[in-house]
Order: structure tokens, then C-alpha cells, then sequence
């Protein structure tokens, strides 16, 4: 049996097929309700906010921050390029009884300016796109959303565990029955990892995509930043606002538009 390629298309579009209800499937178990509060109370912590101030969340996903923010009195919108997954937070939100305006549209074409207080792009999800260029352009939008003052965060796994624990094989079972092969690369000139991701389903049926993510340093992050207009305020390691180290799992950075 052949396996299925995923389209000619950007690994992280909906056409691909990983920002769906395979993305449900492999993460959902792991982003509990504790895990999702502990990470607001985290943003709570650092950024200095009062209730009603307005709050993008972008990549927003299936809307699980927005829908906790909007729970604690903030005045949320989430934006999302996969209309699979915003109608997710659509039904996520009627049932959790909060309002958040939903939007779907691609983080490097923001339609605010000035609008916000603070801006989060949470879970690894920056670095998706073909080029440092095309990153930076997140950031520049980004910037341009909030208001004077305006807050940022910023959370992606750590570059430096992730190169010092190398692995290039794994495996993985998913709760329906399905396995994943991961086979990774690492192409060290660009700081960018090539994964070749097969999903084997419990019918034997074979799925292919071919994802690509740029590990940027704290210093490059650091210079994206300030080039969109950003100060940086604070660098952590975890939601336990832990000091950042390379050991850490996370790299979290606090910034401030001029």
C-alpha cells in the first residue's frame, strides 16, 4: 500500500493536513484544562493588565488562552489561519459561555493597528514560515496590533535543549489506535529541522507530511524583536517564570512596543 503525500502545498496550511483534526488528535491530551490555566496565570503574572483590556492571541488555535482570558474579564480576539480549527474555538467558546471575536486570517496580515494591549503567541508557534523574512513579518504585524506600551509574549520550545538532546527518531501512539514515525534533520547552517512525519493508522492506511521549523537563538529572537519595535523585558524558562537556561523547556520572552 503507497503511502499518502500530503499536497504541494505549505506544511503548516489547512490543505496539508496537519492543523486539523490530526492536531486534535496528537496534542489534545496533553493541553489540559490545568496546563491551559497554569499558562494564563503565568501571563497574569508578568504582563500588567485590568479587566477589560483588550488581548490578541494570534496564532490562536482552537482558542483554548483566548478562551481562559476571556473567562478572567479580558477582552479577546483570536486569530487563526485554519478555519478547521477556529471553528473549533467557535463551538470551544459557546460551550465554555465566554465571547471572543474570531477571526481567520494569517499571522503575517493583522487587520488592527493600535488596537491592543497585549498580543501572546504561545505553544511553538512561531518559526513556521519559508524565510527569517517571512518570521519577521509576524513580529512587524504583531508590533503594529498593539497599542503604544503595548505587551508581547512569546513562547517556543528551547533551541538550545532541543539541539543538546538531539533525537532523530521517535515514536509515538495516539490514543485512537494510530502510531507516529518522526524522522528528523537538522540543517545547521539555517538553524532549520526537516521532519518526516508518517501517521500509520490501525487499518494499516500510511500518511506523509513533510514539516519544516526555524530554531532561532535568544539573540536572533532578541533582534527580530527590536527590529519590529519591540524592548525585550523578561526571558523565562518555564510557566513557573524559572530563570531561562539552556536545560529549560521552554524560552519565553516579554516584550514591549515603544
Amino acid at each position: 500500500m503507497a503511502d499518502k503525500q500530503s499536497p504541494d502545498v505549505p506544511w503548516y496550511s489547512e490543505e496539508a493536513g496537519f492543523f486539523g483534526e490530526n492536531y486534535i488528535k496528537e496534542y489534545g491530551e496533553k493541553l489540559t484544562e490545568e496546563r491551559t490555566q497554569q499558562e494564563i496565570d503565568f501571563l497574569e503574572n508578568v504582563l500588567t493588565l485590568e479587566q477589560g483590556d483588550t488581548v490578541f492571541d494570534c496564532p490562536c488555535g482552537q482558542g483554548r488562552h483566548s478562551i481562559e482570558l476571556a473567562r478572567r474579564g479580558y477582552d479577546v480576539t483570536g486569530q487563526d489561519l485554519n478555519s478547521y480549527l477556529i471553528n473549533e474555538a467557535k463551538k470551544n467558546s459557546e460551550e465554555a459561555g465566554v465571547s471572543v471575536d474570531w477571526r481567520q486570517g494569517d499571522m503575517r496580515e493583522v487587520p488592527f493597528e493600535e488596537e491592543f494591549e497585549a498580543a501572546i503567541n504561545l505553544f511553538t508557534s512561531f518559526g513556521y514560515l519559508e524565510s527569517d523574512d517571512e518570521d519577521q513579518k509576524v513580529l512587524d504585524q504583531t508590533a503594529k496590533a498593539l497599542k503604544p506600551g503595548g505587551q508581547f509574549v512569546l513562547d517556543i520550545i528551547n533551541r538550545d535543549r532541543v539541539l543538546c538532546n538531539w533525537i532523530g527518531k521517535t515514536w509515538e501512539d495516539c490514543h485512537d489506535g494510530s502510531v507516529i514515525l518522526k524522522e528528523r534533520e537538522l540543517e545547521h547552517l539555517t538553524g532549520r529541522s526537516h521532519e518526516r512525519r508518517t501517521t500509520i493508522y490501525s487499518n494499516g492506511e500510511r500518511e506523509v507530511l513533510n514539516i519544516q521549523h526555524r530554531h532561532y537563538t535568544v539573540t536572533e529572537l532578541v533582534a527580530m524583536l527590536n527590529k519590529a519595535g519591540f524592548s525585550v523585558k523578561g526571558l523565562y524558562g518555564s510557566y513557573n517564570a524559572d530563570s531561562y537556561t539552556t536545560a529549560s523547556n521552554r524560552c519565553i520572552i516579554v516584550a514591549g512596543k515603544a
